[in-house]
This record gives structure tokens, C-alpha cells and sequence, in this order.
């Protein structure tokens, strides 16, 4: 039972970033689906009446249903491309959150290795490995003792 919790608490790192994100990724995705549905549904609509109203189909019925199919391919195409313009900007914005920060630890920790302990790096106040930061922020006091002790002893 414990194992499934921890599998659980593991995918779920930080639930408000994760859940607020996730359900506005869903909710501009099914609000572009909806509008795509609803836009070919009334194309589709348009087709079946023109069928209805004319017992035979002659040339401006017939050009009629090829402009109105045409729409359909071009409202599903802008539906298709505006859900991946949307799908690549928030894989954006969520690589930004992650590298950008990974990049400042990064910086961090090499001046930590050359024994700058009183070199500081905040992150944006937002970005998602502002925990980690923290936790180097105050090993930072504690090298510097240990260093010091060291070099005291020798």
C-alpha cells in the first residue's frame, strides 16, 4: 500500500504547478476542439441541407458542396495547427521553468567548487527548482565552516 503512495507522490512533485498548468493545457485544448467540432459540425449541417433542398443535384448545388467541403479541411487544418502552435508554447513555457533554473544551479555550484561561498544566485520566484536552489543557499555556511576547519588544522 505504501509503494503505491510513493509512486503517487512521486509523479505529483509539486500538485498546484502541475495540476494549474495540466488543466490549462486541457482546457485551451478542448476549447480548440470544440470550437474545430462545432465549426465542421455546421459546415456538415450546411452540406445536408443543400442535399435536402434540391431533388437533383446540378452544377451550383455540386459547387455549392465542394466550397463547403473545402471549408471543413480548412477549418480542421487551422483547428490542427492552432492546437499544435498552443501545444509548443506551453512545452515552451515549461522547458523555460526547468532549464532556466537548471542553467543558475549549475553556475551556482561551480562557484561553490572554487570556494566562492559567499556567491549568491536567486531564481525567479516562480520557477520550479527554487527548492534545490535553497538547499545550496545553505550548504553554502556549512562548507565554509568545514573548509575553515580544515584549513585551521593544518
Amino acid at each position: 500500500m505504501t509503494s503505491n503512495k510513493r509512486k503517487l507522490s512521486n509523479f505529483m512533485l509539486t500538485p498546484r504547478f502541475q495540476l494549474k498548468l495540466t488543466f490549462y493545457f486541457i482546457g485551451v485544448g478542448v476549447a480548440i476542439i470544440v470550437a474545430t467540432v462545432t465549426a465542421v459540425l455546421s459546415k456538415f449541417m450546411q452540406v445536408r441541407a443543400l442535399m435536402n433542398e434540391s431533388v437533383l443535384t446540378d452544377f451550383t448545388t455540386q459547387s455549392q458542396i465542394n466550397t463547403i467541403m473545402f471549408d471543413i479541411a480548412t477549418i480542421s487544418l487551422i483547428g490542427f495547427v492552432l492546437f499544435a502552435i498552443i501545444s509548443f508554447i506551453f512545452a515552451l513555457i515549461i522547458s523555460h521553468r526547468i532549464a532556466g533554473p537548471i542553467v543558475a544551479i549549475t553556475a551556482y555550484i561551480s562557484e561553490l567548487k572554487k570556494g566562492n561561498y559567499d556567491y549568491s544566485r536567486g531564481l525567479r520566484p516562480n520557477d520550479e527548482l527554487t527548492l534545490i536552489m535553497d538547499a545550496l543557499h545553505e550548504l553554502a555556511p556549512v562548507l565554509r565552516e568545514k573548509t575553515a576547519g580544515k584549513q585551521a588544522t593544518l
